[in-house]
């Protein structure tokens, strides 16, 4: 049955056609938002939401593609569940994952941001600085930073929560978002 056909058949209430409409669509929006997420259980709510609410607006929605408009609105909640995140170190790993399936033209761009974050990173204060870099791109844990550092774990801690601070600060949530719609 076509997604018009369906479509039609929704809309008059008709959960049968719903639940084609769902099982046909779900693996497909899941695999988007999965995707970008890296996270099943987010993804899965994400999704499940996005049909609960394509079901409460049936009657209000005149559609002429309803997958073009479910991807969409998959892509939407994406990129809202993303700006609720933690900004940026949950997006900053997503980013790179992306750098290296990127094109030329996608790595510019993934690139310039790669050096803003560089940037604000060596403006950070020196310890601060040091204990974000081991943990970050050295992928220490916070213990094996302490003990490196000589620090008690919660200085560890309040550092890596200052220099986010600085980051989500600096680097704009939309950029990244705006970044990120470009590879979705």
């Amino acid at each position: 049955m076509c997604d018009l056909l369906i479509w039609e058949q929704i809309q008059s209430d008709s959960e049968v056609a719903f639940g084609e409409f769902f099982n046909q669509q779900w693996q497909r929006c899941f695999s988007i938002a999965y995707k970008i997420l890296q996270d099943q259980k987010v993804s899965e709510d994400l999704v499940q939401d996005v049909f609960i609410d394509l079901w409460s607006r049936r009657k209000s929605l005149d559609l002429q593609n309803p997958e073009a408009y479910l991807t969409q609105m998959v892509k939407n909640k994406v990129f809202t569940t993303l700006s609720r995140n933690h900004i940026p170190e949950r997006n900053i790993d997503i980013l790179e994952t992306l750098l290296h399936q990127a094109s030329a033209e996608d790595q510019y761009i993934l690139n310039e941001l790669r050096e803003k974050i560089e940037q604000v990173v060596e403006e950070l204060p020196p310890r601060c600085k040091q204990v974000y870099v081991l943990r970050r791109y050295e992928d220490r844990s916070v213990t094996e930073i302490a003990e490196r550092l000589g620090m008690s774990v919660r200085t560890v801690e309040n550092h890596l929560y200052h220099a986010t601070k600085i980051l989500k600060n600096k680097i704009n949530p939309v950029t990244i978002l705006l970044i990120l719609k470009h590879f979705i």
